[in-house]
């Protein structure tokens, strides 16, 4: 039982914790979900530090020591009963780790992807503005955010682009990486499965099942979203779940791609079910008919002009709430029944989602 005793002395004190908006159940069982780097395993550490010493035992199933030996059911299930322990957290956990889970008064399962117990489940999302910023919502915080990203330990660190070199080599086996790097060059733009593959091929010996299992893989984790568009033809628009990461493996993509994955990654982690526009450039939510539109850097003037010439097609689309999502510029103007509202970023993230 040395391997539980190590376990159950952990400190669960973090160092440069954010907090996180995302509220846990207490004294219920659940498991938490999210794509690798997105601070789970801080997030729970943190949990469990508000829970009294002793009466909770936290596993991690990456642990080197699961490698030479397959974890003792029997042994883990004597001493929770030894130690009274009330929380048992397994994190890392993947299908197959342990056959027969004990009894205890909370199970919490910690994981990439939904596994095969069924618990209540909620998913952690990289950081949005309001969790990078502190509250602290300003131009400034913004900028930092379009540089540094949405990963936690990108962000709190003084060196991000070491951190996101890490995390590229650490979180992501080979195979992995070489799919990554493809699907960077595809961020934000409309694409088929079959353009990944055909891209992939001019760089790497790959299997096309291999990497359409893999495309599945990430968007089942949370790595890759494929948004719908409105607009007919092929193709999904791709969204890598972190802006700085992307830019990070794609070194030309250009800033009016990252502004608009900031966007859409807002739109996603509030829930909002959306699907993608090439023209008018934007976002149509599809509970609400909200449209939400990205330019960047386009005055009240200039914008004024395209919704006159385009307003044909904003009439079609029935949406009488228009957001414009900008950098610094703030205007707002009317063409018959449809409201035309422009904010920056930082200013319109708290709205997006009502």
């Amino acid at each position: 039982m040395e391997i539980f005793e190590q376990f159950f002395n952990i400190n669960t004190k973090l160092d440069n914790y954010l907090p996180r908006s995302l509220v846990l159940p207490k004294e219920k069982s659940f498991q938490l979900i999210g794509a690798r780097a997105t601070g789970k395993s801080a997030l729970i550490l943190n949990y469990l530090h508000s829970l009294p010493k002793g009466s909770y035992l936290y596993i991690d199933c990456q642990d080197p020591t699961f490698i030479l030996e397959e974890l003792n059911e029997y042994e883990l299930e004597q001493f929770l009963k030894e130690e009274n322990i009330e929380t048992l957290v397994l994190d890392h956990y993947f299908n197959g780790f342990i056959e027969k889970i004990p009894k205890v008064k909370q199970l919490i399962i910690v994981s990439r992807e939904i596994t095969e117990i069924v618990l209540p489940t909620f998913r952690l999302y990289p950081l949005d503005f309001i969790e990078f910023s502190k509250s602290n919502i300003s131009s400034s915080s913004f900028n930092n955010y379009t540089k540094r990203g949405s990963l936690p330990s990108v962000s709190i660190s003084s060196e991000h682009f070491v951190k996101l070199k890490e995390i590229f080599f650490e979180k992501f086996d080979e195979g992995d990486g070489k799919v990554l790097l493809i699907l960077s060059l595809f961020n934000t733009k409309i694409t088929t499965t079959n353009q990944i593959y055909k891209k992939a091929k001019e760089h790497f010996k790959i299997s096309k099942d291999w990497l359409y299992q893999t495309l599945q893989k990430f968007e089942d984790e949370g790595v890759l979203y494929r948004l719908k568009k409105l607009e007919s033809g092929f193709g999904d628009k791709i969204i890598l779940y972190d802006f700085a990461f992307a830019k990070y493996l794609n070194k030309y993509q250009p800033f009016i791609n990252t502004f608009d994955s900031i966007v859409a990654l807002a739109l996603i982690k509030q829930n909002i079910d959306i699907v993608a526009l090439s023209s008018p450039f934007g976002y149509l939510q599809l509970d609400t008919n909200k449209l939400t539109l990205i330019s960047p850097f386009e005055s009240s003037e200039s914008f004024w002009l395209k919704a006159q010439k385009n307003f044909h097609t904003y009439q079609q689309l029935t949406s009488k709430d228009i957001q414009i999502v900008t950098i610094s510029n703030s205007y707002e103007f009317k063409i018959k029944d449809i409201t035309f509202k422009a904010m920056p970023f930082f200013e319109w993230v708290g709205f997006s989602g009502e």
